[in-house]
């Protein structure tokens, strides 16, 4: 199975990527939600012993599509720290080396719940912080998944955004292979994957005529979706 797909959604042409990031070439712009950088750093503050290290793998994650989508920008669809004890120092450390090492990259970030949690970034920081709703041509950026159509931005024909982790329980006529990451096109929304290395998922319950793209260790495929 491939690494990556090509999917055509409101009149745009995506690539959706094992790595767990979308990219729409038409605007050259990477998106990719939950990262919650510093989750480790916040458990570990609070006596928790959890093993370090999952920022710089979410970061290295996101480098190797940069690279491999030579995309001029990227979008945090909110949720970008866990928490205000995430922004540790080794945490900014991270940080302050990926955006040197992409300096040519815009990024830009959706707000989210622990967003509004985290409050102001430092200002040295080339991160440009908007609010749900901001629409690109017909494709309209949030973080909560909409309950209902009625909800989107208005003029958007598609809406991006994160927030639930999505997972699907996937099974062989063998075996139940347990639960993997997904992406859930749903009445005219994409909710993308956590990308974050150090986050749960939820088991969502696909409606008849939603796709889902299941993610399986460095490949994607499309599974079906059945009626519940």
């Amino acid at each position: 199975m491939p690494d990556s797909i090509d999917i055509q959604l409101a009149d745009n042409t995506f690539t959706l990527y094992a790595d767990r990031g979308l990219f729409w070439p038409a605007q050259s712009i990477l998106f990719v939600a939950d990262t919650h950088f510093g989750k480790e750093a916040t458990f570990r503050r609070g006596g928790i012993p959890v093993p370090v290290g999952t920022t710089d793998a979410t970061l290295a994650t996101i480098a190797r599509m940069l690279h491999r989508t030579n995309a001029n920008r990227l979008c945090v669809l909110g949720d970008m720290f866990h928490a205000k004890s995430s922004i540790a120092a080794h945490v900014c450390e991270s940080l302050l080396r990926f955006f040197e090492q992409f300096h040519n990259v815009e990024v830009m970030l959706v707000r989210g719940n622990h967003d509004l949690r985290v409050g102001a970034l430092p200002i040295s920081w080339p991160i440009t912080v908007i609010d749900p709703g901001i629409r690109i041509r017909n494709v309209a950026l949030g973080h909560h998944p909409a309950d209902r159509e009625a909800e989107f931005p208005s003029a958007c024909e598609l809406y991006l955004c994160g927030h639930i982790h999505p997972a699907i329980q996937v099974s062989s006529r063998i075996d139940r292979l347990g639960k993997r990451p997904c992406f859930w096109h749903s009445r005219g929304q994409v909710v993308l994957p956590a990308i974050g290395d150090f986050t749960g998922t939820h088991v969502i319950k696909p409606s008849a005529g939603d796709t889902t793209w299941v993610v399986a260790e460095n490949e994607i495929f499309r599974h079906p979706c059945h009626r519940r």
